[in-house]
């Protein structure tokens, strides 16, 4: 199974899905704007960390902003007795420029810096690799989807993650086209995400139905072992305009997320009938 690079791909385009209706649409702050941080940091064994501050928004179009320079922040990581310093890149992103943050499974990493007169402050484990994980098939035969022209005939069935969780915590698998040319499965669709992705769960096993597929050809499999903090994004319904409330957090003092993740890559072919 090889090892995936890009593990935070999706997790950061949902998670601030969430946290953008979060931070720009506050109602209660049309008389005083919090000024917050939202940080966004996910810590993935073997990878260097990085981590991205940005700035709340005040729903009040007639109130300022934050004027607090997000590019020149101290942000530590601590990691047992060790307290490292993010190197500045710009933008509100730090990273661990020389790589010298072992990211460890099973390890605790707490972030710490000082906004506006405020310690900010957040923790987080990194969970383990997906143990003993198994598909049920890795190719799989479907018709191509006709809206003007529905035909009949059985899908396939869903193709069965299993892994074992020990402790019940939280999974979840994403599904991706590898191919350079893509071929949908519903006819001269363009999908507005070409990555799907399951709820988190936290038996032994995932179904991947027939619809959270989109492409024919090589899909890639990711099967994210995740923290509970993380779950709650995927957990927590859709926000609308009626309902306004602050997004879930770790973070103290701030808004975001700063979490571990671990993962485990799997293949599935996609073959057109």
């Amino acid at each position: 199974m090889k090892r995936n690079h890009v593990l935070v791909e999706f997790l950061v385009f949902i998670g601030f899905l969430f946290l953008f209706w979060g931070t720009s649409c506050q109602k209660s702050e049309s008389v005083i704007f919090n000024d917050l941080p939202v940080v966004e940091a996910y810590l993935v064994p073997g990878e260097k960390i990085r981590v991205k501050i940005s700035q709340k928004i005040p729903y009040d179009e007639t109130l300022s902003g934050s004027t607090a320079d997000i590019s020149n922040l101290s942000i530590y990581i601590i990691s047992g007795t060790t307290q490292y310093r993010l190197t500045p890149m710009g933008d509100g992103v730090y990273y661990d420029t020389l790589g010298v943050i072992p990211v460890v499974t099973d390890s605790s990493y707490s972030l710490h810096f000082e906004y506006i007169g405020s310690s900010i402050t957040s923790s987080t484990l990194i969970p383990t690799k997906p143990q003993s994980v198994t598909q049920s098939v890795t190719f799989i035969k479907m018709k191509q989807f006709d809206p003007d022209n529905p035909t009949s005939g059985s899908m396939p069935d869903p193709v069965e993650i299993t892994f074992s969780n020990p402790d019940n915590s939280y999974y979840l698998v994403t599904v991706q086209c590898m191919d350079s040319v893509l071929v949908p499965v519903i006819k001269d669709s363009i999908p507005s995400n070409d990555m799907l992705s399951s709820q988190p769960a936290t038996g032994t096993e995932i179904d991947i139905q027939p619809m959270m597929i989109r492409y024919f050809g090589k899909n890639r499999i990711i099967l994210y072992h995740i923290n509970p903090e993380y779950a709650t994004f995927f957990q927590r319904q859709a926000s609308t305009s009626q309902n306004y409330q602050e997004p879930p957090t770790n973070i103290t003092n701030g808004l975001g997320i700063f979490t571990g993740i671990n993962s485990d890559t799997l293949f599935l072919n996609v073959i057109q009938q």
